[in-house]
């Protein structure tokens, strides 16, 4: 077995392609290919193509797949108040931030220095204030103004990021949408109103001058140099590897990027050209469609190598719906196995555009996690690949 192949008990598919004609491949392009049927990569087939037999590992080492892992969004490891999302900030400048306890803000920064990928709950209790028919004079006298500040901060940020209490997203993501919508506290955190002064550190400059240095001056930021090692290695193990593992939906991309042969280069922040030069050179590699962060991301500036999650806003969840789309349009489900030139083949075959996976099949955003990737009517590059073949 391979170095690059160690696998857990991650049992592979079989996969009958009896729909699949002749007629169907020439057209598309895929030559080199005889019969009316596409069978699945049996363990006899691995066998004579170098595969190892026996099950497939969902994904490549250290990445196991024995049970789920426990840093899903609805797992979240930070919980704080939508406006400590600044007052966070504020600390890293320097700033006494009087809304947020200063060990548990230094604790929370220590997390995201390690970590771009921890999820993070928004909280507020702004919708928790009971009715006024029971809340008595005595309650009324001992107003918390401080308090009643601090619900409109709540919301006000939340606001400005289009998200409302209880929702959780990855650190990284949520420091990139926060440093473009909210450039100064000014006007959250304090008010010129009388009795809506607020916090005297405001307009200290502390907040702005972290904004200054983008999101990587408050969560873990991947060096180039550890990119380009990853790479290093990355490509040694796709040139090398008995398989590829490869998730669904970076097919298409492969595909868009190619473009009907326009592009024949590498990509900077990924490892899809490579694996490209891979297919071509042996059309019948075998390739294990896995979920989540495969053979193309650890090069990836926004790839975790912690816990293999993809944290950059384009990587979030609605590529796991990509992926799971694509898995449904092609009738496999995750850890099947096919050889490349089959694989492309049933791609081409039962998704024509775009616009059915990547546009969510109307082509409509519906919110800022779920935007479009390409023309909302489906991407030229893929069209033109799926003309011409990959191969």
């Amino acid at each position: 077995m391979n170095k690059h192949d160690q696998s857990d008990q991650c049992a592979e598919r079989t996969l009958p392609m009896t729909d699949f004609s002749r007629r169907t491949v020439l057209k598309l392009g895929i030559a080199g290919l005889a019969g009316a049927a596409f069978p699945a990569l049996s363990s006899a087939n691995e066998k004579a193509a170098g595969a190892p037999p026996g099950p497939a590992s969902c994904l490549p080492a250290p990445y196991k797949c024995s049970k789920a892992a426990s840093d899903g969004l609805c797992a979240a490891a930070i919980t704080i108040r939508a406006h400590q999302l600044l007052s966070i900030v504020c600390v890293q400048g320097g700033a006494k931030c009087p809304l947020m306890d200063a060990a548990k803000a230094g604790e929370v920064l220590r997390k995201l220095g390690a970590d771009p990928a921890i999820a993070i709950c928004l909280e507020s209790n702004a919708d928790q204030i009971p009715h006024y028919t029971v809340i008595g004079p005595e309650v009324r006298a001992a107003l918390d103004t401080q308090e009643v500040l601090n619900r409109k901060r709540d919301l006000d940020v939340l606001q400005r990021l289009g998200l409302v209490p209880g929702d959780t997203r990855r650190a990284r993501y949520l420091y990139e949408l926060l440093f473009e919508r909210i450039a100064t506290p000014k006007g959250l955190c304090a008010h010129d109103t009388p009795g809506w002064e607020g916090c005297p550190l405001a307009k200290s400059g502390a907040y702005e001058g972290v904004r200054a240095g983008g999101w990587p001056a408050v969560v873990h930021s991947r060096t180039k140099q550890e990119c380009d090692q990853y790479r290093q290695r990355n490509v040694e193990r796709i040139n090398t590897a008995d398989r590829l593992f490869v998730r669904p939906h970076h097919l298409m991309c492969l595909s868009c990027w190619y473009a009907g042969d326009k592009n024949q280069s590498p990509r900077p922040n990924d490892t899809l050209f490579e694996i490209w030069q891979r297919i071509r050179r042996e059309p019948d590699v075998p390739i294990t469609l896995v979920e989540g962060a495969c053979m193309a991301c650890d090069c990836y500036d926004g790839f975790h190598p912690g816990n293999g999650r993809c944290v950059h806003s384009c990587g979030l969840i609605r590529d796991y719906k990509k992926d799971l789309d694509v898995f449904q349009k092609l009738g496999l489900m995750p850890g099947a196995t096919m050889k490349a030139r089959e694989l492309f083949a049933l791609l081409y075959q039962r998704i024509p555009s775009t616009r059915d996976i990547c546009g969510y099949g109307d082509g409509i955003v519906r919110s800022e996690e779920w935007k479009i990737c390409g023309e909302p009517t489906g991407n030229p590059g893929y069209a033109a690949t799926r003309q011409t073949g990959i191969f």
